[in-house]
């Protein structure tokens, strides 16, 4: 029997139309302009990538979805995180809109259509990223998962985070209310999987960039980008990315097929798409000098994005940690 491993021409395709319309919706201008509360351009993309079903991915028809699968998944968030789409967009599709759906929660249609925008919370977290620019808030009840609006969370302690797009608090539901039939567990495997793709977008966009600046960028005469120790080190970034991708890729078909063990497959996602974007971060920053870390230059959102990603949904070491007790066990 002969298997296949590659997208299809029909998610190709899909690919290229959210990559067009991104350029239309999402330039850097939007991405710096999330990092002002005055005017958050969050709400607007909401609807606009609703309007083309990217916030109902993995949601049922019933609800306006597309009941589409974690492969595509992964393919379109790294897509939004080549262009750096800020939001919890991940945690809205990949766990949020799911969960309110099996639920029939009365807010399912609202949040896929992105009138709505729904954060989500870590377990074991006391801290919700975005909480700012959210209207619902997902997280961990005593049962499963509850939902509460934001009108009704008492917000403590919010603090900026290096992305300044990315306020996070400490919450406490005042009133909330149960999302029977969703999956927890699923829910955090598929929002860890949408941050490891949206390392992916991210390392891509800042190895291009770099390409770009290194090519027109010239010292004693030459392009600093003909020197071999700067082809060298965006070759690294290359490859990393390289070994990064069918890693993740691999983990977002392993939930779609239900395969086995796919708490490891995620962590080795995440672990390999966070290595890979740390390194195209530190390779950009090296080629561009000071001036990569400039306000004025796009690279830092960029670069402070990764950073902030990186942590989300569990740090390297505990991913780490679930693959080396599945090597160890398997040792035995």
């Amino acid at each position: 029997m002969t298997m296949y491993f590659g997208f299809t021409t029909d998610q190709i395709q899909l690919r290229r139309g959210l990559r067009e319309l991104l350029v239309e919706i999402c330039p850097p201008t939007a991405v710096r302009a999330a990092w002002s509360e005055s005017s958050s351009p969050v709400p607007q993309l909401w609807e606009q990538l609703g309007a083309v079903g990217l916030l109902g991915l993995l949601a049922p028809a019933e609800v306006g979805g597309m009941n589409a699968s974690e492969v595509e998944l992964v393919l379109l968030l790294e897509e939004c995180g080549r262009f750096a789409v800020p939001g919890p967009l991940g945690e809205h599709i990949a766990a949020a809109v799911p969960a309110l759906a099996a639920a029939a929660a009365p807010e399912a249609a609202a949040a896929v259509t992105g009138e709505l925008v729904v954060a989500v919370q870590e377990p074991n977290y006391d801290r919700v990223r975005w909480i700012t620019t959210a209207d619902l808030l997902v997280h961990p009840g005593h049962a499963g998962l509850e939902v509460t609006a934001r009108a009704d969370l008492d917000i403590t302690m919010a603090t900026p985070s290096v992305d300044l797009s990315i306020t996070s608090a400490i919450v406490t539901p005042v009133r909330r209310r149960p999302l029977p039939g969703s999956d927890a567990a699923l829910a955090g495997r598929r929002a860890t999987l949408a941050a490891a793709a949206q390392l992916l977008g991210l390392a891509d966009r800042m190895i291009t960039m770099t390409s770009e600046y290194v090519r027109a960028r010239t010292q004693f005469g030459v392009p600093i980008g003909s020197q071999q120790s700067v082809k060298h080190l965006l070759a690294a970034a290359l490859v990393s990315l390289g070994h990064a991708r069918p890693v993740v890729y691999r983990a977002g078909w392993v939930l779609a097929a239900k395969a086995a063990d796919p708490d490891v497959a995620i962590s080795f996602a995440k672990i390999y798409a966070t290595r890979a974007a740390n390194l195209a971060a530190r390779t950009a920053l090296q080629c561009h000098g000071a001036i990569g870390y400039t306000w004025e230059h796009d690279l830092h959102l960029w670069m402070k994005r990764v950073w902030a990603l990186s942590t989300a949904w569990g740090i390297t070491a505990a991913h780490e940690s679930v693959v080396a007790s599945a090597v160890l066990d398997v040792c035995k």
